[in-house]
């Protein structure tokens, strides 16, 4: 356990405490116009905290967090340590049956919420508080424990229902208090990006306000790449997180917004050698870090520092196991080997799945004396002692830097009722293009509705989950077994791909904006049968892809226009309208893009 001249240190509370005692009058937070000193953070979360404590909070119980990215929501998560709870992040993005499975899996005693969520909030008996301003107070004396649980955080389920990883104290003060991957401290400002119930967020939060540095947030429910490079230069950001597509689209369109980084961390997938090399090549003095680890392992478990000037047809390695962690390469029978599936474990290692005793026995192991939690990645020891990944020895695949669980997708097609059978695959290999496509049989004499189906599904599923691309067979493929044959249906769209249909018969757009959106969407979206008035998403985009789209059309068009107004506008004829009518940008305000070869 970390521990400083005043002794150990055994919670996140006490670490935040220590910090705010050294540096009470430098800048913590940052959040638009807000500003809050470590002084100043450490008072408004003591005055929660007594205000949780007084409505029962203490050691292991549960608080629900229902915010954006905000000041608030730092000062919630604060407290809620304080009082001696485990945070619960509730993404508003997520739809509100998932939030519901949520709160009656994990049954937080209360729940805080900014003003304008309040009706988001699950149903429950227990209370709802509003986050604002407190009475100066003083927060409760709670002694946690390193074993105590800080947050629970909710992952894709192969049944489709979320699982929640309970994550402990010492897995965080693992993660961020003398890394050996990063360089963390008060001359470091860290951005804010990540939702907070994506376990990056653990390491953007705590890395900067557990070491003395700033934590700049960036509140935009949905940014743009030119919302990413403004934070960066506005805020000076030092060290960001990206996930592996982001990081790819930022290379190819914004390279000049990371100069300002002297460390930037990509992963969450497989990161492209070609895009490493090209950012190295353009800012040698930057640090870059292939990050590699699940959600059960407190984020990150393996880091390679990527060297300039390596070989870029060569795929990355994970690296090595960071301090306070430890990891074995086992087969089939459990026994060491050069090459085999990836078991981890030490100080970050997750106390296990929320009511799920079935699962933990499972993907929670004793081996030789060690708990471990088998990844279900296969991996191979190289010759310079680093991981190298293989690929999955299950059906989860990352979406968008998240995980999904194929079979959950299935089990949640098959739960509308709507259809007899469902086959659901991973289409694409570039982290930045990826996208999930399903395939339905519709039941016997039945006329499939398949608008129907999406907005069941987004009933139940939040969007990265969600299918891209919906196609209904008479009936699914066999394979000799009798088993749906994935492999022909993943055949079935690279043929597709090889030779595209020939362009849908649509009306002559005008000589404009509907023209030149034509031309951005086939380029984004790789296919030609385009029309004016086909949704974006029901063509299997992605919301990486959007943010292409939004890129090509801030460099062609020169319009003012927000990521959001795509999501709201996700057709060719309206979006064209809303742009015509948006004031042009000046020609220097729209950073140059550069392109690298994929």
């Amino acid at each position: 356990m970390s521990a400083t001249p005043q002794g150990p240190i055994h919670s996140i509370a006490d670490a935040f405490r220590r910090q705010a005692a050294r540096s009470g009058g430098r800048v913590a937070l940052e959040c638009g116009s807000q500003r809050l000193t470590y002084g100043e953070l450490d008072a408004r979360s003591d005055a929660l905290a007594a205000r949780l404590a007084a409505h029962g909070v203490s050691r292991g119980a549960r608080v629900g967090l229902l915010a954006h990215r905000g000041v608030d929501a730092i000062v919630g998560i604060l407290a809620t340590l304080k009082a001696g709870g485990a945070y619960l992040p509730l993404d508003p993005a997520q739809p509100p049956r998932v939030l519901q499975q949520m709160q009656d899996d994990a049954q937080p005693l209360v729940t805080l919420a900014t003003a304008g969520l309040v009706g988001l909030a699950p149903r429950s008996d227990n209370p709802v508080l509003l986050l604002g301003p407190e009475m100066p107070a003083a927060a409760p004396a709670v002694e946690a424990s390193p074993e105590d649980p800080a947050y629970v955080m909710y992952t894709s389920g192969s049944t489709g229902t979320p699982k929640g990883v309970l994550v402990p104290q010492r897995g965080v003060l693992r993660l961020v208090l003398d890394p050996d991957y990063v360089q963390l401290g008060a001359d470091q400002t860290l951005l804010q990006m990540s939702p907070l119930g994506f376990d990056a967020s653990t390491f953007e939060i705590w890395g900067a306000l557990l070491n003395g540095g700033r934590l700049a947030i960036l509140p935009v429910a949905q940014p743009s790449l030119d919302d990413l490079a403004a934070a960066i230069a506005r805020h000076g950001v030092s060290t960001l997180w990206l996930t592996a597509g982001l990081f790819h689209l930022m290379v190819e369109q914004r390279l000049q917004a990371l100069a300002p980084l002297r460390q930037l961390l990509a992963g969450g997938d497989v990161l492209s050698p070609r895009h490493c090399d090209t950012l190295l090549r353009a800012y040698p003095h930057l640090s870059l870090v292939n990050g590699y680890g699940p959600t059960e392992n407190t984020t990150f478990s393996c880091c390679h520092t990527v060297q300039r000037g390596r070989d870029p047809s060569l795929a990355l390695p994970i690296g090595r196991p960071i301090r306070g962690t430890f990891v074995h390469v086992l087969d089939e029978g459990l026994q060491p080997a050069t090459e085999g599936e990836l078991f981890v474990g030490g100080e970050g290692l997750a106390l296990g799945y929320l009511r799920r005793p079935e699962l933990n026995a499972q993907r929670f192991v004793e081996i030789g004396g060690q708990r471990l939690y088998r990844t279900g990645d296969r991996v191979r020891w190289n010759a310079q002692g680093e991981l190298e990944f293989l690929g999955r020895t299950d059906r989860q695949v990352k979406i968008s830097g998240k995980r999904v669980e194929l079979d959950g997708v299935e089990a949640a097609l098959r739960a509308t009722g709507l259809v007899a059978e469902a086959a659901a695959i991973a289409v694409g290999d570039d982290a930045s293009r990826r996208s999930l496509w399903a395939f339905v049989a519709p039941k016997p004499g039945a006329v499939l509705d398949l608008a129907a189906l999406r907005a069941a599904l987004a009933r139940e599923l939040p969007d990265y989950m969600r299918p891209s691309q919906v196609e209904s067979l008479a009936a699914l493929p066999l394979n000799a077994n009798g088993k749906v044959d994935r492999g022909a249906l993943t055949e079935r769209v690279r043929r597709a791909a090889a030779a595209p249909p020939p362009p849908r018969p649509v009306a002559a757009p005008a000589a404009g904006t509907e023209a030149q959106l034509l031309a951005i969407w086939r380029e984004a979206l790789g296919r030609n049968d385009v029309g004016l008035d086909q949704n974006f998403f029901d063509l299997g985009g992605s919301s990486l892809q959007l943010m292409r789209v939004h890129a090509a059309i801030q460099a062609r068009l020169r319009r003012d226009v927000a990521l959001v107004d795509l999501f709201a506008h996700p057709r060719i004829r309206m979006l064209a309208k809303f742009i015509d009518g948006a004031p042009r940008r000046a020609p220097d305000s729209v950073p140059a893009a550069r392109a690298v070869a994929p």
